[in-house]
């Protein structure tokens, strides 16, 4: 498993506490740049933010799918060869 699947399964499990450590980063590099790059740093933590948000409702969505077996998400009824399941 790579370290982003790793990420990627974190961020949908705890997605609040990614939320701190990006929040925590992104202050740490600010303070230590003395704010120069405070815009571009802002700007991408709120990039990983949505990310971590789109994550978390992936893995909502997976959840209910465990649920209820017999229905099957869009994303799963092309591709037959590998069981009914997609690939991500």
């Amino acid at each position: 498993m790579s370290m982003m699947d790793k990420l990627k399964g974190l961020a949908g499990k705890s997605p609040d506490k990614v939320k701190r450590g990006i929040d925590k980063a992104s202050t740490f590099a600010d303070e230590k740049t003395g704010g120069k790059y405070h815009d571009k740093i802002s700007k991408g933590s709120e990039q990983v933010r949505n990310f971590v948000d789109k994550q978390g409702t992936r893995s909502q969505g997976d959840q209910e799918g465990r649920q209820s077996p017999g229905q099957q998400g869009p994303e799963q009824r092309g591709d037959q060869s590998q069981g009914g399941q997609s690939r991500q």
